[in-house]
């Protein structure tokens, strides 16, 4: 079965939200961890992403949330416009009645925090500028190639988590079946000095596309993304002439971004195993469950996996036990996860005049009501110690 030897380093691939989320909820149990990160250093890279307080309490006892809130901004609703008028249809809240916030915040930002909080920690053993090689069985343990330009590392251990995101190379080694394309495009881009969303987090609805933006790098910069077919032109240059017709604030803010970067969406299938190598190895984050952006909770999903894992790993008698309940406990919530993603995709992107229902229903809604709906997302709390 795999006795857990709590003494012995784990070892975490990958150090991106996931990864170093693992490490910390690791050390602050007395467990040691070897992270491996194929980056030679860990860069001012990717895109904004939001926070929900279901993330923020994990964070809030991994290190000063004070300070992770002063590099981002919180929101305390999400603003849904229609498209062409850019009027209000509904704003929903997203604070939560235990004073958790809602934060947005660029993910270099969060990895930055992150990485800081993790050196701090003795149990915590970062090892940039290393590819994983061959991961195989070597009796009751794994032997794990780390791959650099001085030579390779052989890392003998009782478990990894691989958290190397959508594109895991873990998964590829193991033939699991890839992410696939979603049909849809995120372009996103970043204002600074120019016009700003008018408050919190905003969203505009429209036929086939939707459009989000909201304030990072502690409110001085404006994150915006434009969620449209994958079928368009992929040349930024027609990028406001597709939006010509929204809502001219938005269309402001379209035209004072210095440069788009076009991302294709990809998911993860729903049915990609997680356990592998005889429960020796376990998929975490993106790299188990990468979904659609559309109800924001990618960063968060990763972060919950963390808690709810390390919490598995502390409790259980061996490791089979601890990785089949953890599996037993995210499945049905990441499953709901992708259900609500699914929705709003539907919902987001509802001609006229289906849009025109859907618009009156959401106006005639109370705010308690609308965050009633997602109540059974916002207000999950990790396991206690």
């Amino acid at each position: 079965m795999g006795a857990i030897d709590r003494t012995r380093p784990v070892v975490i691939i990958g150090a991106g939200m996931a990864g170093l989320t693992m490490a910390l909820e690791l050390a602050r149990r007395d467990r040691p961890c070897i992270v491996v990160e194929r980056a030679p250093r860990l860069e001012e890279v990717g895109a904004g992403l939001q926070l929900s307080p279901n993330a923020l309490r994990v964070l809030a006892r991994l290190g000063d949330l004070n300070d992770l809130k002063a590099r981002g901004t919180v929101a305390e609703t999400v603003t849904l416009h229609a498209a062409r008028t850019g009027r209000p249809i509904a704003s929903v809240p997203v604070s939560s009645a235990d004073g958790t916030p809602y934060l947005s915040i660029h993910r270099a930002d969060l990895q930055s925090w992150l990485a800081r909080t993790a050196a701090a920690s003795s149990r915590i053993d970062l090892r940039l500028g290393r590819d994983i090689g061959v991961v195989a069985r070597d009796g009751g343990d794994l032997r794990v190639e780390a791959i650099s330009p001085d030579g390779t590392e052989i890392l003998q251990t009782t478990l990894v988590i691989a958290a190397d995101g959508v594109n895991s190379p873990t998964a590829q080694r193991l033939g699991l079946e890839g992410p696939a394309a979603t049909g849809a495009l995120a372009w996103r881009g970043r204002v600074t000095g120019g016009p700003m969303p008018a408050g919190g987090i905003e969203a505009w609805l429209g036929p086939r596309r939707h459009a989000v933006a909201y304030p990072i790098a502690g409110g001085r910069e404006t994150n915006l993304v434009l969620i449209e077919p994958a079928s368009g032109s992929v040349d930024p240059a027609d990028l406001p002439a597709r939006f010509s017709k929204w809502d001219r604030r938005l269309g402001a803010m379209i035209a004072a971004v210095g440069a788009f970067t076009a991302w294709p969406l990809k998911a993860v299938p729903g049915a990609r195993p997680w356990r592998h190598l005889g429960d020796r190895l376990i998929l975490i984050g993106d790299a188990a469950h990468a979904m659609l952006p559309y109800a924001a909770q990618g960063a968060a999903m990763a972060i919950e996996d963390a808690a709810v894992l390390a919490n598995h790993l502390d409790r259980a008698a061996d490791l089979s036990n601890a990785l089949r309940a953890y599996e037993t406990e995210r499945r049905p919530r990441i499953d709901k996860v992708r259900s609500r993603v699914g929705f709003h995709r539907f919902v987001y992107h509802l001609p006229f005049p289906l849009s025109l229902g859907r618009n009156a229903v959401l106006a005639s809604r109370s705010a308690a009501s609308l965050a009633g709906d997602l109540a059974w997302l916002y207000d999950w709390r990790p396991p206690k110690d």
